[in-house]
């Protein structure tokens, strides 16, 4: 089966990285990343959910995170060295990552932004995270965050 060519998609080939792509019904489909989880038959522990934070003074951050899990901005904050931060406005959205809100991955970036990875996602030998839209999850070694996309690592969830 040929790749789906979403921004995500082409960096993951543009890099050489290993991937398997799986996709789901849109249209009266799962919506939440846990129902993803369980619609697709991953396991919620290796399914991983990017959220697009800011500082609202032009600071904007990438979180990769358990589907499962909530982020916790206080630690995410301090992780990052601001003193708080807000989850990304949808209109700012696309803009900002090129990708619609519910299908951002961290891969193929419009805006190169700094992305940090939470602990628990690096004990996978691999993990399922968004192939640039919905309805498109992506699977890869969760270790390629960080050589290929420079993501720091910490523990930021609760």
């Amino acid at each position: 089966m040929m790749a789906e060519l979403t921004n995500a998609v082409v960096d993951l080939q543009q890099r050489g990285i290993a991937f398997r792509e799986y996709t789901y019904p849109t249209v009266d489909g799962p919506v939440a990343a846990i129902d993803v989880a369980n619609y697709m038959g991953f396991s919620v522990e290796r399914l991983v959910k990017t959220l697009v934070t800011t500082d609202l003074h032009g600071g904007y951050y990438v979180f990769c995170l358990p589907a499962a899990c909530r982020i916790d901005m206080k630690k995410a904050a301090q992780l990052v060295g601001v003193r708080n931060l807000t989850m990304l406005q949808p209109d700012m959205f696309e803009e900002l990552t090129g990708y619609v809100h519910g299908g951002c991955s961290p891969f193929g970036l419009k805006t190169r932004l700094p992305i940090f990875v939470d602990e628990d996602v690096l004990r996978w030998e691999t993990i399922y995270i968004s192939g640039g839209r919905v309805g498109l999850t992506v699977e890869v070694a969760p270790t390629v965050l960080q050589s290929e996309l420079n993501a720091q690592t910490g523990h930021f969830t609760r």
